[in-house]
């Protein structure tokens, strides 16, 4: 039964990661008349020549670029909201009672009538448009929101509360208690959602597509640009510019686990 399941896994986890890797290095023709061989690395080559002289092109290194800078604005903005309405919800009373479901609300809603909803605010007002590379992180950070407030509230309800009272009762402030206490605690939660957040932003598309400017284009931005062109060129950029967001997720997720895992141990010891 286990091999079954292992054997299912692969067929809709594994499947779709090897294809979009093979495709992306697969020959379907020849690249602007060149012989090339059955395996290629001509899409990843092509991702770096404006052949068609587009004043909308950008190297994907700047899109690389922009999604690991929208990514780290994401995560900070997440983690800093995250953590004050955790702190928020866990003083229990009438109000957080009617706060839980209003925070949660990002869920429910998509991150295209997010995106859309930012556009018809800020949209009509002109000195908006210089700054809407900036509300790219802020509605990405809505996104991973309440994923990170799902993860921080078990663990900072799980501190007892004996041992606020103990540093208290030695004089600590609460400033002190929450760096000296709750926040060696919740550095693995912490990390944990980070991780999350940074990840989300970086294949997030739905709300992106409405704010991204096109000198600002994000890795999915790109693969769609791609894709939305006829050609099997195009298409084979598309694989290979889905190739490397693939790459980037499984580099960052590896590090801050590796990361997280440090942090345990030297907090442990």
């Amino acid at each position: 039964l286990v091999y079954v399941y292992s054997i299912l896994l692969f067929l809709f986890f594994g499947s779709p990661i090897v294809s979009l890797f093979l495709r992306s290095i697969l020959s379907q023709r020849n690249v602007q008349g060149s012989t090339i061989s059955p395996f290629t690395l001509a899409y990843y080559q092509e991702l770096f020549i404006n052949r068609q002289n587009s004043i909308f092109y950008v190297p994907p290194i700047s899109a690389i670029l922009n999604s690991l800078l929208f990514a780290l604005a994401t995560t900070v903005i997440a983690i800093l909201m995250g953590l004050f309405s955790t702190y928020a919800l866990n003083r229990r009373n009438k109000v957080t009672r009617f706060l839980d479901p209003i925070l949660m609300l990002p869920l429910g809603v998509s991150a295209v009538t997010l995106g859309l909803g930012f556009v018809v605010s800020f949209g009509q007002l002109p000195q908006a448009l210089s700054i809407f590379p900036f509300l790219i992180p802020i509605v990405h950070s809505l996104v991973a929101f309440p994923f990170v407030v799902r993860i921080l509230q078990p663990a900072l309800s799980s501190i007892p509360v004996s041992l606020h009272s103990a540093a208290a009762s030695l004089g600590a402030s609460p400033r002190t208690i929450f760096w000296q206490v709750d926040l060696p605690l919740l550095r693995r939660p912490l990390i944990i959602a980070a991780l999350f957040a940074f990840a989300i932003s970086l294949g997030e598309f739905g709300a992106t597509i409405f704010l991204a400017r096109p000198e600002y284009p994000t890795i999915p931005v790109a693969i769609y640009r791609f894709l939305s062109q006829p050609g099997v060129l195009n298409y084979g950029e598309a694989m290979a510019m889905a190739t490397i967001l693939m790459i980037l997720c499984a580099v960052c997720i590896l590090g801050m686990e590796l990361l997280g895992s440090k942090r345990s141990e030297t907090t442990a010891c």
